[in-house]
């Protein structure tokens, strides 16, 4: 069979972007709707029956409350616009007034309670790892009080602080030692009272040290401690926080060997980022073990020789590191995508295969040629809690005598919400027996957006291409027209065409 070579993709030069997820107090889902007492403060604040968490998108907080002592720890709701603190009704004031959005919007106001819990009395929970980006903090009023005119202990003076610990927790949410930022709402620890700090209202925190954690947990700490714990009373509001969801750039697989395909003993889920790519692994006995849907890839060159060749991209390698899924397509329909929970997905990277390509451009033992009028296509579909959704995204991985030959994003967000995603590839070229053309694309950074200054780039045209030898050497190599002068690409070696003969 012929060594086929293709040209390499050009590389963009913006990094895929994960999907963001901000906190948007004003939309919880549990509960569906906030009831403000009066004073703005939520309505359920002490009811310990329904609510042990506050859940958002992707995001859940901790609330504790004993109903009979009107006590609760953790977090809350206000829209509080009184920024003062005299009497303990004041508990749910910040110095802010309000939250990001402005003065009367809500916030999540934080309790930080000493001795209430074995864990961090203020925790936030994610539904899957994510990387958190920022946070905005604010001092309580209440806390504010005792930092400048004091209260049960003394006014800070020099060498006094009051921050907030904030911790990355692993998938069982406890804390991970090491994985830990530092934001100061108070910080008198100079000597030299001009270099003081107070916050005074909203200010964002860095989050992004912290890497891929599971949730966060905020502990407050300060330094006017005395024999029955903090004089400081420990209120903090918080809006605006920001996570990113990890994409599927297939990184986090362990491929077994370099230049080589994960295959699975047994039918199953491959998790990347987010999602669930399953693969589909079907015995049939003397005829062999063979492998369906998504097959996680690292081979690096785009050479086409046999089946055993079938998991490379057609430009070579992936878009961005080493590895890519390769799909394929199955009879049983067990070769999906699943989503960690239902969510809008951005888009993806998407290639030809060699294999595809070189029965395009070459025919083969079962797939013909392409001439003009053929067509190579990607359907994709989404479905929400089983339920197809109403749109579909097509692409043409071949049509009109053009091909896909370089790494091209493809938007996904038409599809809406949905929790699964599933393709099939249809061609032209299609007998009794079904297709014909190789049923094989490449994906890479499943769920990214697509990148600021993107280009889509040129596809290839069939009759720019075919498949030459020097009869000198026996090379095979690949014959293009590159603005209008023959080029022969070899390996990493090109030549020009002059006449009959072949110069470098």
């Amino acid at each position: 069979m012929k060594k086929i070579f293709f040209l390499a993709a050009l590389a963009f030069a913006s990094m895929m972007q994960a999907k963001t997820v901000t906190l948007d107090v004003n939309a919880p889902l549990n509960p569906e709707t906030i009831t403000y007492d009066e004073s703005g403060v939520w309505a359920e604040t002490y009811n310990e029956d329904d609510y042990a968490t506050i859940d958002y998108q992707s995001m859940s907080f901790s609330h504790v409350a004993w109903t009979d002592y009107n006590f609760w720890y953790g977090f809350t709701i206000a829209k509080c616009q009184d920024t003062t603190y005299s009497v303990m009704e004041d508990q749910f004031h910040c110095v802010a007034g309000g939250g990001l959005a402005g003065k009367g919007t809500p916030y999540l106001l934080a309790y930080a309670a000493e001795g209430m819990s074995a864990e961090p009395p203020c925790e936030v929970f994610f539904d899957a790892a994510y990387t958190p980006q920022e946070v905005s903090l604010c001092i309580g009023s209440w806390a504010l009080h005792n930092v400048t005119i004091g209260g049960a202990g003394h006014t800070f003076a020099a060498g006094d602080s009051l921050v907030i610990e904030i911790e990355g927790l692993d998938e069982n949410y406890e804390v991970i030692e090491g994985k830990k930022v530092t934001f100061f709402l108070a910080d008198y620890r100079s000597a030299n009272e001009s270099d003081w700090k107070l916050n005074q209202g909203w200010e964002a925190c860095d989050l992004t040290a912290l890497g891929e954690v599971y949730g966060l947990a905020f502990t407050m700490k300060t330094s006017d401690v005395g024999s029955y714990g903090s004089n400081t009373a420990l209120y903090f509001a918080l809006d605006g926080l920001k996570i990113a969801n990890k994409v599927a750039d297939f990184e986090d697989i362990e491929i077994p060997a370099t230049e080589s395909v994960l295959h699975l003993t047994q039918t199953g889920d491959i998790q990347s980022g987010s999602f669930h790519f399953t693969q589909e692994v079907a015995d049939y006995g003397d005829w062999g073990i063979y492998y369906f849907g998504n097959l996680p890839s690292n081979k690096s060159d785009n050479i086409y020789e046999s089946n055993l060749d079938a998991e490379k991209s057609v430009s070579g390698g992936a878009y961005e590191g080493n590895n890519f899924m390769v799909w394929t397509s199955s009879y049983a329909g067990q070769d999906g995508i699943a989503l960690n929970q239902a969510d809008v997905v951005p888009g993806f990277m998407l290639n030809n295969t060699a294999y595809a390509v070189s029965s395009m451009c070459n025919g083969d033992s079962f797939a013909k040629k392409f001439g003009a009028d053929d067509w190579f296509k990607l359907t994709i579909t989404g479905s929400l809690n089983g339920v197809d959704v109403n749109t579909q995204v097509i692409v043409d991985l071949a049509a009109a005598g053009e091909y896909i030959n370089q790494w091209t994003y493809v938007d996904l967000s038409t599809l809406g919400e949905v929790d699964a995603i599933r393709f099939a590839l249809t061609s032209s070229d299609t007998g009794a027996s079904g297709m014909n053309t190789p049923a094989y694309f490449c994906m890479d950074n499943f769920g990214a957006e697509k990148p600021a200054g993107y280009v889509e780039p040129e596809r290839a045209k069939f009759g720019d291409t075919e498949a030459v030898e020097n009869v000198e050497t026996g090379v095979k190599a690949f014959k293009v027209l590159r603005n209008g002068q023959l080029v022969i690409v070899s390996g990493e070696s090109e030549f020009t065409v002059t006449g009959q003969s072949i110069k470098e």
